[in-house]
């Protein structure tokens, strides 16, 4: 290609984009890497690491509101079987106590307007700045645990080894421990 050639802005990012589509680096591109591309395209290691930190932000941002939206919906969907079954034993009661008179009728048109009511605030509420920022703050955390562990054997399975549980004995070692005394 020609080295006069000059380009847009939205070609350069065209490029960029395709390029990194076809030539997939395992586990992306390092902060290095990008701060080597910005040099060598003229951008300052300034400039980049704003616009680094306002993408990390983004992206923070639009995962903390996803899973504010995942939690609500699944609050819903467990609020509306619990509706359900619970609606569906109090008419099968009925229908089997008193069939000519529909009490259950009651409880189930007074919690489905409840129910009705927690769907529209699911669908159609917007997530709040508070809720919003405390979400960030809780993936920020996650973040740099998983940034800064190391995958122990402790962390993989969720339990902590060190406390007053290290004093039992393994069962199986306890056994062949009481046969030696005995022997």
């Amino acid at each position: 290609m020609s080295k006069d050639r000059n380009y847009e802005d939205e070609e350069v990012r065209a490029i960029i984009q395709r390029a990194l589509e076809q030539q997939p680096k395992p586990g992306g591109v390092s902060h290095e890497d990008l701060l080597s591309i910005g040099g060598e395209v003229g951008l300052s290691s300034e400039s980049i690491e704003k616009a680094a930190r306002d993408v990390r932000e983004n992206r923070l941002a639009r995962q903390a509101r996803q899973n504010l939206v995942a939690r609500r919906r699944r609050g819903l969907a467990v609020h509306a079987f619990v509706y359900f079954a619970v609606n569906a034993l109090l008419f099968a009661v009925n229908a089997l106590t008193t069939p000519g008179e529909w009490w259950a009728l009651f409880p189930i048109m007074g919690w489905g307007l409840g129910l009705f009511f927690h769907a529209a605030f699911v669908l159609f509420a917007g997530v709040s700045e508070r809720r919003l920022s405390r979400e960030k703050a809780r993936l920020q955390q996650l973040d740099g645990e998983r940034a800064s562990a190391q995958p122990s054997a402790e962390r993989r399975l969720g339990v902590r080894v060190a406390g007053p549980l290290d004093q039992i004995e393994d069962p199986s070692e306890a056994r062949s421990r009481r046969f030696e005394e005995k022997h």
